[in-house]
């Protein structure tokens, strides 16, 4: 009985995983008749959410009650309504946060790390081989421009893979996610390898067909970046000037590739504008700058179109571009909640990226690179895309790695780091 209660639960944190990622959903518009089951099925797994966080209240309070620069975070989007335009439709779109954050509270109470990594290995995987078949299989869902060719963007990208996700961006960033929990499960020799490799190439394979070049290209740079991370646990100096020679590398080639901008995007099929984003972020800095302090309600500003705030943007672009948020996380996190939410968000990402860094020292099994590992890639997303803060599987990772350094690591040890000092492997 007990076993097939464990069973139970992982098959239900699976599923609310892959859900989590944005698959399928967004395929059921608010008037699709099938939009009562997606929400009926939203709000019956956050009870069981709740009903799983009940069963283990003691050790999520006690998880809750270490952090707390997260919580002012969350606070502060909470009350967003009070300064919206539109407060009823700002609190319907917290409500979906709210959910996410509670499950991320849940998963990092219920699994340690490596648990973890194995759960998501599996969400990932289906969510890949669902992708391939429905590509496959139903390509008028699964492949762009192969259905019904509504706007400009299912020209441009016609032939690009988008699996179970409404877009081709949003598989290209879960399978680049993906790869990297493959990468680590293999690495860290969990069970099943069997399934774990062919896993991780179906991922590559995934991402290569989704055509989002940002998102290779953010895997590729993580790529490099796990053994120079790893060099940090033998000799902190060494990696200190590995990094500021890599720093100084990457500088040299920003500067080459912004003087010769126009010749190398042409070369690889891309924009210097980055499919008109320089030249959106512009208008929208003047569309903050009346409101910089405490935003416009979180995911509130773009709800206006063409007869609100977002307007002037539009009018100012070119080829009828009409994004539908920043394409990019910090600047979609200013005009949701301010740059007193901003802010917030900085110091918990600084605190829990030196955390990270402190847990990769004392923490030697290969779940000891997972955090910081995340932490960069969320970053770099962030720069193309509006990730930061949302209802959707990149927020929860963030909840639960926070935690999860709390939950599995002592307080002192992520505050300074101490000599001679080691955690057990998990």
């Amino acid at each position: 009985m007990l076993l097939f209660q464990k069973l139970s639960e992982k098959i239900f944190v699976v599923i609310s995983l892959i859900l989590f990622s944005g698959a399928i959903g967004g395929f059921i518009a608010d008037d699709n008749p099938l939009s009562i089951i997606k929400i009926t099925f939203a709000y019956v797994g956050h009870f069981l959410t709740l009903l799983l966080i009940l069963a283990r209240w003691k050790k999520v309070l006690a998880i809750i009650c270490k952090e707390k620069i997260l919580w002012v975070l969350v606070g502060l989007t909470l009350a967003s309504p009070l300064w919206s335009d539109i407060p009823l439709f700002t609190l319907e779109h917290i409500m979906p946060l709210f959910r996410v954050t509670v499950f991320g509270i849940y998963f990092a109470a219920r699994f340690n790390m490596k648990e973890q990594l194995q759960l998501l290995a599996w969400a990932f995987g289906i969510a890949a081989i669902l992708s391939l078949l429905v590509c496959i299989a139903v390509p008028y869902y699964g492949v762009v421009g192969v259905g019904l060719i509504v706007g400009q963007e299912e020209i441009v990208h016609t032939g690009s893979w988008r699996g179970i996700y409404i877009h081709k961006t949003f598989l290209g960033s879960i399978m680049s996610i993906g790869s990297l929990i493959f990468l680590f499960c293999g690495i860290g020799k969990y069970k099943y390898p069997w399934i774990i490799w062919p896993c991780f190439f179906l991922t590559i394979f995934m991402l290569l067909r989704s055509t989002t070049t940002a998102a290779l290209g953010i895997l590729l740079v993580i790529m490099i970046m796990i053994p120079c991370y790893r060099l940090l646990r033998i000799n902190f100096t060494l990696f200190l000037s590995l990094f500021l020679g890599l720093f100084l590398l990457a500088s040299t080639a920003s500067t080459a590739i912004a003087t010769n901008a126009d010749s190398i995007f042409n070369y690889i099929g891309k924009e210097p504008t980055i499919s008109g984003r320089t030249l959106m972020w512009p208008l929208l800095l003047d569309k903050i700058w009346k409101r910089p302090w405490f935003g416009y309600g979180y995911e509130t500003f773009w709800e206006g179109g063409w007869e609100g705030e977002p307007s002037d943007i539009w009018r100012g672009l070119i080829g009828g571009f009409e994004p539908p948020h920043a394409h990019n996380g910090f600047l979609e996190l200013w005009v949701d909640i301010g740059l007193i939410g901003l802010a917030i968000f900085t110091v918990s990402f600084a605190t829990a990226l030196w955390r990270s860094l402190v847990w990769l020292q004392k923490n030697k099994s290969v779940e000891g690179i997972v955090p910081i590992i995340f932490l960069t890639q969320l970053i770099l997303l962030n720069l193309t895309e509006s990730y930061l803060m949302r209802s959707d599987i990149y927020w929860l990772l963030y909840v639960t790695l926070t935690l999860s350094m709390y939950q599995q690591c002592p307080k002192k040890y992520l505050l300074i780091p101490q000599a001679n000092q080691e955690l057990l492997p998990i």
